[in-house]
């Protein structure tokens, strides 16, 4: 049985205007979302994660930003040619977002309630008032918060980190979304908030059927969270393939150096006692890129071939499904 694609995105291109000229901040970005799987994009800050995510809902400020290339189809439907009034009744109820920081993302002055009833009012206006508040709280109960009777009256400074970002996710989740993207939305919480986090988003995917597209800079997420994943550097993809694929066989220097970076807890006595591999150096500015491979003043395969004059590599399959942008490919 094939698999129900909801979201294509191709040739995606988002320039931004700046003091010093404009800057191509995603270049030519090919993803696909399918129903019930989870999509990983993985890479450091300023990889473009956040603006290719941003650029789906189309909340790229314009100006300085502005979509110059390519399309994102939802269900078929190009997003980019729908009008603004169009686009806001697939915000929030066909596509939803949660936000990195869920405490700049809820309003102080409002109870959580209300908050989860305002999405409702916007997307679902047919329920009636006590409808609308029911369902509030039973989308606090279905993201696991205790006593969401008495949680729907309270206002957000009043709950912890955890229990705010749950509020984020019944938000997100309270009009059944087709689509859920979240944005680093476990970065701020400690270590067990963000594994109940990650197995109520994935329990929550059973249930309902969604495809995520889950944005994170940690590798050791992707291989819980996701099925496939997409690993971005300076505004490019350089790896894409199912996750257990990439994880056996990095063709990419730059993902393999992110798989080192990661803890592993099934090391022998003398491995515990030895220092994280580190990826040397810093992404370099948009401004500055060098010739070539963006990552070849970083990557210990460079070759004279990624130093070279006619751009940088083309993303292409190295093995069946397992596609990589680079010109000197781990063995």
């Amino acid at each position: 049985m094939s698999e129900e694609k909801l979201l294509e995105i191709r040739n995606l291109q988002v320039q931004f205007n700046t003091d010093r000229g404009p800057i191509t901040a995603v270049k030519g970005v090919d993803l696909d979302v399918y129903k019930g799987k989870t999509l990983g994009i993985v890479g450091e800050s300023g990889s473009g994660k956040s603006v290719t995510a941003l650029s789906i809902m189309r909340l790229i400020p314009d100006p300085p930003g502005k979509i110059i290339n390519g399309y994102i189809k939802f269900k078929g439907k190009n997003l980019l040619d729908m009008s603004l009034g169009d686009m806001r009744t697939i915000r929030g109820n066909k596509i939803a977002m949660i936000f990195q920081e869920p405490m700049t993302s809820l309003n102080p002055v409002f109870t959580v309630g209300n908050q989860i009833i305002e999405v409702l009012d916007l997307h679902q206006s047919h329920l009636s008032k006590e409808e609308k508040k029911n369902k509030a709280i039973n989308m606090l109960d279905l993201v696991g918060i205790p006593a969401p009777e008495k949680r729907i009256k309270e206002y957000p400074h009043q709950l912890s980190g955890g229990m705010r970002q749950r509020v984020m996710i019944a938000m997100a989740l309270a009009c059944e979304p087709d689509i859920l993207i979240a944005d680093e939305p476990t970065t701020a919480l400690d270590v067990t908030i963000q594994a109940q986090i990650l197995e109520l988003m994935n329990k929550l995917k059973e249930k309902l059927g969604m495809g995520i597209i889950f944005i994170t800079h940690d590798l050791g997420v992707v291989a819980e969270m996701c099925d496939d994943v997409a690993v971005m550097y300076c505004g490019r993809i350089v790896e894409a393939s199912d996750v257990s694929t990439v994880f056996k066989h990095p063709f990419h220097p730059y993902t393999k150096g992110l798989m080192e970076s990661i803890p592993s807890f099934d090391s022998t006595e003398d491995e515990t006692k030895a220092r994280l591999k580190t990826i040397e150096g810093m992404v370099p500015s948009l401004f500055d890129l060098p010739k070539g491979c963006s990552f070849q003043d970083r990557c210990p395969e460079a070759i004279d071939e990624c130093r070279g004059k006619k751009g940088p590599p083309l993303l292409e399959e190295q093995a069946p499904g397992h596609q990589a942008a680079c010109f000197n490919p781990l063995k």
